[in-house]
């Protein structure tokens, strides 16, 4: 080999060389298993957007489910079957207790400390709808009515179990419970073949803008009162719950409300599990936050989403992926929740 030929072919090792330090060290998982809500949903909107630019960003695809309840999503990623999903901090709260939908499960608190957080987001306030001409005028108005509060199960569900229960002293049986998932239950409404539903959803909500298209709607206000009252009053104590309101006009001229809505609001998140490679996540966080003006141009309510506001309501330990990015931005995780094998 001459010196020419050495020198060249040393130039072009030190190159490549210089040209790997310089590309991200994408981890080998490139293939993700992801759960969302029902199509249009809060929840289904940003897995989607978070999809788009990741794929568009990274080497990683995601391989996304819809339909999927909180619950379900959490309990196949702390068995390891799913890599990202529509968390809840309520669901976190039920599942590290092993209460509520979890009471029967003695293995949950154990299968609690495999979940970890990415992000967090506002949900929106829970919707307490009917149409105008049902006769429902008040919450008590509810007996005797079917009514849709989400799929059994769910942790929307005990919200609305409880926001009913607060309200008026009624449980399922008092009224019809439609036991429905989401999309059928929405349907079901918008057929008239229930009378009031509750729904979280994002504000101003594209699904209660189409029901406000076919007719008058009433949102039910919650009794100042029932927030004091348990099971709601202890329901709002755990993250991921708060009390909010919605304008009487926001809607437009086919929402009949003369006076502010008195809601809950609720925040869910893109929940993982320990064993998601690390510098995967990170890449996801990265991409996410790198992008973000892509994620507020996908809807308005995105805009509440950013490095600053995606720790709030946090009750899980964050991925330690998306832990490094925090960290390397400034943003400070509680150290409550700096998981365990990062530190």
């Amino acid at each position: 080999m001459t010196t020419m030929t050495r020198r060249t072919a040393m130039t072009s090792m030190a190159a490549l060389s210089l040209a790997s330090l310089a590309r991200p060290a994408w981890a080998l998982q490139e293939n993700l298993r992801v759960h969302t809500t029902s199509p249009g949903s809060t929840g289904f909107t940003f897995t989607t957007t978070m999809q788009t630019i990741v794929q568009r960003e990274t080497p990683i695809r995601m391989s996304v489910t819809s339909g999927q309840t909180s619950t379900r999503s959490t309990l196949d990623a702390a068995n390891g079957n799913v890599d990202l999903f529509i968390s809840s901090p309520a669901i976190n709260h039920y599942m590290k207790n092993g209460i509520q939908m979890f009471k029967d499960m003695p293995n949950a608190p154990d299968l609690y400390q495999s979940i970890r957080q990415v992000v967090n987001f506002p949900l929106g306030p829970y919707h307490i709808v009917t149409y105008a001409d049902s006769g429902i005028e008040t919450l008590d108005d509810c007996r005797g009515r079917r009514v849709f509060i989400g799929p059994p199960g769910g942790a929307a569900t005990t919200v609305g179990l409880a926001i009913l229960e607060s309200a008026t002293g009624m449980k399922p049986g008092d009224y019809e419970q439609a036991k429905l998932d989401w999309s059928s239950g929405q349907q079901a409404f918008q057929d008239r073949q229930v009378d009031l539903m509750i729904i979280p959803t994002e504000l101003p909500s594209a699904a209660i803008m189409q029901f406000a298209l076919l007719g008058e709607i009433k949102l039910m206000s919650i009794p100042e009162e029932a927030l004091q009252k348990s099971p709601l009053a202890d329901m709002l104590q755990i993250p991921g719950r708060t009390r909010t309101e919605i304008a009487p006009d926001v809607y437009g001229e086919n929402q009949i409300n003369e006076e502010p809505i008195i809601a809950v609001g609720s925040w869910v998140g893109i929940g993982s599990h320990k064993g998601v490679d690390t510098d995967t996540v990170y890449a996801v966080t990265k991409a996410m936050f790198d992008n973000i003006a892509d994620m507020h141009a996908a809807a308005e309510w995105m805009k509440a989403f950013t490095p600053e506001t995606a720790l709030l309501q946090l009750n899980a330990p964050v991925h330690a992926g998306a832990y490094r990015w925090y960290r390397e931005n400034g943003i400070e995780v509680p150290a409550e929740f700096i998981p365990p094998e990062a530190s």
